[in-house]
């Protein structure tokens, strides 16, 4: 399929083309079930379900979108708010809710919205790229707060194994974030 601009797809999209909708979908499905992710306290089952719930929305009022800066800081200000609507319907959201500090952003500021998105995008991305095992104990330590010796007891491993892996997905992250802020910065 050919590339489309956003100014296109959002027009086709308008317009009930399910390409444009597809190719939407496709784009931003798994970094917006990663990003639902942070909400739902790494539940990957549930951001799915918030995420594919935001877009069969997104398709039913695609004739009433308005799209003020950009599609991706539609689609993330739209999964996050999706995100908190269900933490705030359930009471075990009530202690994650306590748990996530939210980045203190003006929501009628956009640009401080789509710097938070493409921040929160490129962590994901970033986070993403770590090897499976580094992966998964980064997200217990950072995103589940679980200490180091309760991550060697849930996966069975040493606290210094937990400690190296920690260590490495620092490191790994840093070199991750520090080439993609590069290659974004040389697009401009």
């Amino acid at each position: 399929m050919k590339e489309y601009s956003e100014e296109d797809l959002i027009r086709h999209l308008r317009e009930g083309h399910e390409q444009a909708f597809k190719v939407i979908f496709d784009t931003y499905y798994r970094p917006l079930t990663l990003f639902a992710m942070k909400y739902t306290g790494g539940d990957v089952e549930e951001g799915k379900e918030i995420v594919q719930e935001f877009f069969v929305r997104f398709w039913s009022k695609r004739h009433d979108v308005t799209i003020r800066f950009s599609l991706k800081t539609y689609l993330y200000a739209g999964v996050r708010n999706a995100c908190l609507n269900v933490l705030a319907s359930s009471k075990v959201a009530q202690r994650k809710l306590r748990d996530y500090t939210v980045p203190e952003v003006s929501s009628d500021n956009a640009l401080e919205l789509m710097l938070v998105a493409e921040q929160e995008d490129l962590l994901m991305q970033a986070i993403d790229r770590l090897p499976d095992k580094c992966r998964q104990i980064f997200y217990l330590s950072r995103m589940e707060k679980l200490s180091n010796q309760a991550i060697a007891d849930r996966l069975q491993l040493s606290v210094k194994t937990i400690e190296a892996q920690i260590s490495i997905a620092l490191k790994r992250l840093r070199e991750i974030l520090i080439s993609l802020f590069l290659m974004i910065v040389s697009w401009g």
